[in-house]
């Protein structure tokens, strides 16, 4: 089981401190994986006793069983693999993409969309940025304009003017969103509708906004990351935009 199912399976046990400690290690194993428990306390600023409790919170016998999970699934992220592999994987990771979509959840939306003043989109990556410029594109030929924010800073200083029922996209693969996470209570207070994206992981993004859309894509070589699955499910909103009454 990966560390990720792991966390997902066991997440409503775990304390506030247990689940800020495993989203980092998540987000950041190649810092960890090779390193001693007393290495891994310090570089994670906890103590060897927290981590070994953490990892038995989990499923994990002790800290040795979770390094080697930690290093098995390092190790799978950078092996390379044939043209095969690469079909299989893309096409898995489209399938699993289409799993998680909920045509009630997409009509829903779609609903709210209509409805709304205005809606905005912001993504933490660059490649997510350049897929909603087109998301943006698809939407002006649905006669509906909306509003992207380049950066934090805009989405910030635009806050204040947003309005109850206006829709807040927001694309992060990993779901950390750390620039923004502060700003987003307070946006929902509004009225906003906050709709996220990103993998299917628990992650704090996710947590903090009014609906959730998930996708799966696999990272190559710990660097490169296929945005095609997230090209299809905004795909699927504009179609359905376009084609709702």
């Amino acid at each position: 089981m990966s560390i990720e199912t792991a966390f997902n399976l066991h997440y409503e046990e775990l304390n506030a401190n247990e689940k800020k400690t495993l989203s980092y290690i998540i987000a950041n194993k190649e810092k960890f994986v090779n390193l001693t428990i007393n290495e891994f306390a310090k570089k994670a600023l906890i103590s060897k006793s927290f981590i070994i409790r953490l990892c038995k919170a989990i499923g994990y016998s002790g800290y040795s069983e979770f390094k080697y999970q930690l290093k098995e699934e390092k190790q799978k992220s950078i092996v390379s693999m044939d043209e095969q592999d690469i079909f299989a994987q893309t096409k898995k990771d489209i399938n699993d993409t289409f799993s998680l979509i909920n045509h009630n959840q997409i009509i829903d939306l779609v609903s709210k969309m209509k409805m709304a003043p205005h809606i905005y989109t912001y993504a933490t990556g660059y490649g997510a940025k350049t897929i909603l410029e087109d998301f943006k594109r698809g939407m002006v030929a649905a006669k509906k304009a909306i509003i992207s924010f380049p950066t934090s800073i805009e989405l910030k200083l635009n806050s204040s003017v947003m309005q109850k029922g206006d829709i807040l996209f927001i694309v992060s693969m990993s779901g950390q969103a750390n620039t923004i996470l502060n700003q987003l209570p307070i946006i929902k207070e509004i009225g906003v509708i906050i709709v996220s994206i990103t993998k299917f992981m628990v992650n704090p993004l996710a947590r903090a906004a009014s609906l959730n859309l998930y996708i799966q894509t696999t990272t190559e070589n710990n660097f490169y990351t296929s945005y095609v699955p997230l090209c299809l499910l905004l795909d699927l909103i504009v179609k359905s935009f376009i084609n709702s009454n």
